[in-house]
C-alpha cells in the first residue's frame, strides 16, 4: 500500500466545543509523542537512516517532520494568545520542505532532543491557551487554536505509526495505538476522501454509522441500508482512509455482494475548518 504524508496544509477537522474533548485530545497527543520518543530510544543512527513506511522518506524524515510540525503549531497557539497570526511554516511550503530535509540528517540523540523540545513547547502553548481561550483565530485553515490542537493530535498519532520496521516491532500500529476517540475523529476528518457515503459497521461493538464527504453521523435504518456497507474495526477503516497498513482489510458489500473498496481521493487540501461539535457515536 502506498502511504501518503499529511501536514498542516491539508485536511479538515471538527472544532472542539467542550473542555473534556480538548483535554482528551491533548492527553492522547502527549501519549502518542511519548510512545514515539520511547520507540526512537531503541534505535541507533543506522536505523534512523533506514527507510520509513512513507515513500521516499527515511525514519529521520518522519521524525524531523513531527518535530517541525510541533514547533509550527505551537507558534500558531503562541501568536493567537497575543492576538497575532502568521503562516504555519516560516517560508511556506518551501521552508517546510527544506526544514524536513535538513532535520532528517540528525543523529538519534539529536532527534530525541528536537522531539523533546517540541513537546515542551507545545505543553507550554496549550497551558497558555487554557488561560487565553481555545477559540482564538489562527492562520491554519482560518480556524482556531482548538483546530491546531486537533491537527497536532492527528500528526503525531498518525506519524507515530510511520517508522516502518522499527515502529512495527515496537507495537506502533493503528490497531494497537488508535483509540476510539481518535478513530472517531479521524473518520470524520477523512470522510472527504470517499466519493460517496458508506455505511460503516464496526466490528468492536456493532455501531452503525455513515462516513462520507460530510463527515460521520449515526446511521438511519432504512434509507442508509442502501449504501455500500464497509465492515471492519474502526482502527482498520481509519487506517485505510489514511493510507496506512491495516491489521485486517475492511470488507465492502453492496446489494449482498462483496465489492472493491472505493478508490480514495487525494488527501484533502484547501478545505476550511468544518464548524461542528466533537464526534460522539
Amino acid at each position: 500500500m502506498t502511504r501518503t504524508t499529511q501536514d498542516t496544509g491539508t485536511g479538515i477537522t471538527g472544532a472542539h466545543t467542550t473542555p473534556d474533548a480538548t483535554g482528551a485530545a491533548r492527553a492522547d497527543a502527549a501519549a502518542a509523542l511519548h510512545e514515539l520518543v520511547e520507540a526512537v530510544r531503541t534505535l541507533d543512527d543506522d536505523a534512523v537512516r533506514a527507510p520509513s513506511a512513507l515513500d521516499g522518506w527515511t525514519v529521520g524524515h518522519v521524525l524531523s517532520h513531527v518535530a517541525m510540525v510541533g514547533d509550527a503549531l505551537a507558534r500558531q497557539a503562541e501568536l493567537a494568545a497575543r492576538g497575532e497570526t502568521a503562516e504555519v511554516y516560516e517560508g511556506g511550503a518551501e521552508g517546510r520542505a527544506a526544514g524536513i530535509e535538513n532535520g532528517a540528517t540528525r543523529s538519534r540523540d539529536e532527534h530525541l532532543d528536537a522531539l523533546g523540545a517540541a513537546g515542551a513547547r507545545l505543553d507550554a502553548a496549550w497551558d497558555l491557551t487554557d488561560r487565553t481561550g481555545w477559540d482564538a483565530p489562527v492562520t491554519y485553515r482560518d480556524g482556531t487554536v482548538a483546530d491546531v490542537l486537533d491537527c497536532w493530535w492527528r500528526e503525531v498519532r498518525i506519524h507515530a505509526t510511520d517508522l516502518g520496521e522499527a515502529g512495527t516491532a515496537g507495537g506502533l500500529t493503528p490497531s494497537a495505538t488508535w483509540g476510539r476517540a481518535f478513530t472517531d475523529h479521524l473518520l470524520d476528518f477523512l470522510g472527504l476522501r470517499l466519493p460517496e457515503p458508506v455505511l460503516l459497521v464496526r466490528d468492536e461493538h456493532g455501531v452503525r454509522s455513515v462516513v462520507g464527504p460530510e463527515g460521520v453521523r449515526a446511521a438511519v435504518p432504512g434509507p442508509d441500508d442502501a449504501l455500500t456497507t464497509v465492515t471492519g474495526s474502526a482502527a482498520d477503516v481509519a487506517a485505510w482512509l489514511a493510507g496506512r497498513e491495516t491489521a485486517t482489510t475492511p470488507v465492502a458489500r453492496r446489494g449482498g455482494r462483496t465489492v472493491q473498496l472505493s478508490p480514495l481521493a487525494p488527501w484533502p487540501s484547501g478545505v476550511p475548518v468544518r464548524r461542528r461539535g466533537p464526534v460522539r457515536l
